[in-house]
This record gives C-alpha cells, structure tokens and sequence, in this order.
C-alpha cells in the first residue's frame, strides 16, 4: 500500500469517523469531514503526486490544532481518503466513483489534469459532488456548476508569455510543443490570440501526449522550421525531455515552460545546466532554502511538510500548489454557514480576496459566481541561472481578462 493511502487509513482510524445519519449530506458529520483526492501517486507522470502530499501536510497540521473550525459553529477534522489512478482517465473515474459510492467523500478536491477532470465531470455533476480547487489549467469542463479549479487557467499563462515575447523579443519566431489535449488547445487558442497583430509569429507547432516515450521527433521537425524561440506546453515528464533537447541539440532557443513542466525536480532531473536560461511563470513566493525565511506563510509550510514527512524536497513548486491547494480547501471550510455540499460550491464560488500564505504578495484568491470562475489571474515570470529562478519584470496581472 501506498504510503499516503496507509496516512488516509491511519488518520480515518486516529479521527473515530461518527456515521452520518440517512438525510444528512454524505461524508460530513458533527466533527468530520470526508474529502477524497484522486491522482498519479505511481506511474510515469508520479511527480504530480506531490499535490495530493501538500495537501496531505496542511490537512494534517490543521487537524493536529483541533480540525476546523466552521461558520456553523462547529469544529470538524479532515479526513482525507487518498486514491492513485496513475493519471490514466478510465481510473480517475473508477476511484471517483468508489470515493462517492463507497467512501461516500463529501467533495472531490485538486482532481489532477484536464483529461481527467474531463472523465468524471458527467458522474460528478448527475451526483452533485464538488470537485474544488482542480489542478487543471482548464476551468470551463464539462461539470461547470459542480467544479472550480484552483492554478492559473493556461489562458492566463499563454497571455504572460505573449506579454513577454512582444515586450522583450517583438519579431520572435516561435516553435510550438503543445499538450494533444484541451490543455494545450486552450493555451494555444489564447496565445495566438495574444500576439494578434503583432511581429510575434509562429512558425511550426508539433503536438505531444503525456505517454509519448520521447519528443525527440517533434522537437526535431521544430528545430528545422527556422525558430529562434521554443514554447514549452506539456506533461512534466515531456516537457522535460524538451528542455534537455532544446540545450544538448545545440538549438538554444528563447525557452518558455509552463508551469506545469518546470518544478524544480523536473531541472534537477534534465540537469540544472540544461535549463540555465528557460523562462517559467509561477503565482507562489520562491522557497530557494529550508531555513526559516522571516515570512510567515514560507516559515508555517516549511515546519507542517516537515511534522507531515511529505515525500517532495522543499522546493518543489508541484507540492507547494499541494499545501496552497490544502489551505484554499481549509479556508472554504472555514467559511461555510451550512455543512452542505450546495454551501461548498457557493462557497468557493464567491471567494472575495482571501490569502493563501505561499501565494505571491499582490496576489488574492477572488471568484465571483456568474462572471469570474478564475481564483488566480495573476503571473510572475521567473528566468533559471542555473541553480534558482530569478523574477523577470514586474507581476502581470491579468484580473477579470482571462480567456475561457
């Protein structure tokens, strides 16, 4: 078993779940709450798994004070039932499926990738079970009244980048390696849009899936079409081949990476050197060391994913999303008047500029039902030097414009 599912099993004993009665809300009682998480914990794309750990270190440290304390008046411990689908689609809606029927889980939370989320917005939305804070670049699917995600929409981010390119490098000649998914349809859509009338063009765009053995083929076709810059939209473990390609070829174009392919363990993994230069976008505070930094929000997480044994190294951006993910779920907790799922979902869709202590400073969690599904519209460009990331101009806010 799986070291996160045997922590679920053991938390679920530790907290004593009560039974709920037959016409109260499945998986919330008087002192518990039930939230289950589906992800990659093993396989391929295993990396991502470092949400559901994040999640798992806040989860943890807010029970160890007690649990939350909700606007009902009543204080309830989290319990969190932790499930590996190896982001394979059919699996994430296998697990979901168990998760409401035989879990009966109150509320999906940081469900992982577009594809995914795809697969179980049908089920989730004839059941009526949240699915909050996903960690999917997409946030329009096919569940629209029952799900919210929580990362920048890839709209955002392909805005930044244009930004960029037309700020810094105007005549830019841009190469394309984008996800075969709506993800990379959406960020693509939005990029071209972005440089629409500019000296910004595109040149080639080669797709790539997250089970691809390799993206030699593609980057080279890219490489031939004459580009002087490469744009980066892929699975972590594509986007880092690409990354290792675009240095070892002798290439060297302008680099720009999703977030979603330039957590630090992807470098470390391609080598630091081949990343020297790349360009990223990222929304939380930089954590470059695991010494208490003075910053309150950096110095809490830093001491819960010690307490919790999280299985990610401090810098790791994909578990820091985890731990904000988890303290985004604590705070909508905190704020519903009622324990319903309904409370949940008009919860998190009017969330009015709450904090998230590894959010970057400027940036607030803000929704508003019927006109802004987007909790994060904002981006700071980072450029690695070979050992860190290093902020690029100033934050590029992007509130109330984002392209869905």
């Amino acid at each position: 078993m799986p070291r996160m599912l045997a922590t679920a099993a053991i938390l679920a004993l530790a907290v004593g779940v009560a039974p709920a009665k037959a016409d109260e809300t499945p998986g919330i009682t008087d002192s518990t709450v039930k939230i289950g998480i589906t992800g990659p914990l093993t396989g391929p794309v295993a990396v991502v798994g470092a949400v559901a750990e994040g999640i798992r270190a806040r989860v943890e440290a807010a029970n160890s004070h007690g649990g939350v304390k909700m606007s009902d008046g009543k204080t309830r411990k989290i319990e969190l039932v932790i499930k590996d689908d190896m982001l394979d689609p059919q699996r994430t809606l296998a697990n979901v499926r168990e998760m409401v029927e035989q879990d009966k889980v109150f509320a999906l939370v940081a469900t992982a990738a577009t594809p995914n989320n795809v697969a179980i917005g049908r089920y989730i939305e004839q059941r009526k079970v949240p699915n909050v804070f996903m960690y999917s670049g997409v946030h329009k699917l096919n569940a629209p009244h029952e799900e919210i995600g929580f990362v920048p929409a890839f709209s955002t981010e392909a805005a930044s980048f244009a930004t960029y390119l037309k700020d810094n490098k105007p005549e830019a000649k841009v190469a394309l390696l984008y996800l075969n998914t709506e993800t990379g349809e959406t960020f693509m859509k939005a990029f071209d849009k972005a440089i629409d009338g500019s000296g910004v063009k595109v040149v080639d765009r080669q797709p790539v899936t997250s089970q691809d053995p390799t993206v030699e083929t593609q980057l080279t076709a890219l490489k031939a079409s004459g580009a002087d810059t490469l744009v980066i939209i892929a699975a972590p473990q594509q986007g880092g081949e690409a990354i290792r390609f675009q240095a070892e070829s002798g290439w060297k174009p302008l680099t720009l990476v999703t977030n979603l392919s330039s957590a630090y363990p992807i470098l470390q993994a391609v080598g630091l050197e081949n990343a020297k230069g790349i360009i990223t976008s990222n929304f939380l505070k930089p954590i470059v060391s695991p010494e208490k930094t003075g910053d309150a929000g950096i110095d809490q997480y830093l001491d819960d994913i010690a307490a919790a044994k999280v299985n990610f190294v401090f810098a790791n951006t994909i578990g820091q999303v985890g731990y904000a993910t988890g303290d985004a779920l604590v705070k909508a907790l905190e704020h519903m008047k009622k324990p319903t799922r309904a409370e949940l979902l008009d919860t998190v869709f009017n969330m009015q500029k709450w904090d998230d202590p590894l959010l970057l400073d400027g940036i607030k969690l803000n929704t508003k039902a019927g006109s802004d599904i987007f909790p994060i519209e904002a981006l700071q460009l980072y450029q690695f030097d070979g050992q860190k990331y290093v902020p690029v101009g100033k934050l590029l806010d992007f509130e109330g414009k984002t392209e869905e």
